[in-house]
């Protein structure tokens, strides 16, 4: 996975665990692991972006090192998904829960992800293959009355509660 691209000239505590989260989180891919990884809690890593935001872009470094990581680690799970729809998945064939052995050498077949094909297929030429789903509304509807007779009923329900707890 990516390495985090941080100035290194800064110094202190915080830098030094925001780098770690963010080397962490590159390569997991998981915010859970990477606070794990880093020592810090995953709390941390969403104050640490709200703490940028209300700064000039200048001063943005860690929310510009997150995006960018993000992107990156978005891209290497793309690519896994590429290779598995396209390359499959050398699983081992197994019988009775053990796995299949021919001249002591286990035996394997490739497995490819039918799921990881279609989704990547609706990805890259959504035009041919995303569900095309239309809505169509015949009639009118009339909220504005709708709200109003509602809240008319309200009102009157109200005045009938107010006389009968004063009467």
């Amino acid at each position: 996975m990516p390495r985090p691209k941080l100035p290194r000239s800064k110094k202190g505590a915080s830098f030094t665990k925001k780098l770690s989260f963010l080397a962490a989180y590159a390569a997991t891919a998981s915010i859970g692991l990477a606070a794990e990884k880093a020592h810090v809690k995953r709390q941390n890593h969403y104050e640490w972006l709200r703490a940028e935001q209300g700064r000039e872009a200048k001063d943005r470094e860690y929310t510009n090192a997150w995006e960018t990581i993000q992107d990156e680690v978005a891209q290497t799970l793309e690519d896994e998904a590429v290779r598995r729809a396209h390359q499959g998945v050398k699983r081992p064939v197994l019988y009775k829960g053990e796995p299949v052995k021919i001249n002591r050498r286990v035996l394997y077949h490739l497995e490819y992800s039918d799921q990881l094909l279609a989704l990547l297929l609706k990805r890259f030429r959504p035009a041919l293959y995303r569900e095309h789903v239309t809505t169509e509304h015949s009639g009118s509807i009339e909220i504005v009355e709708r709200l109003h007779a509602a809240r008319k009923r309200l009102f009157e329900m109200r005045k009938a509660d107010d006389r009968s707890a004063t009467g």
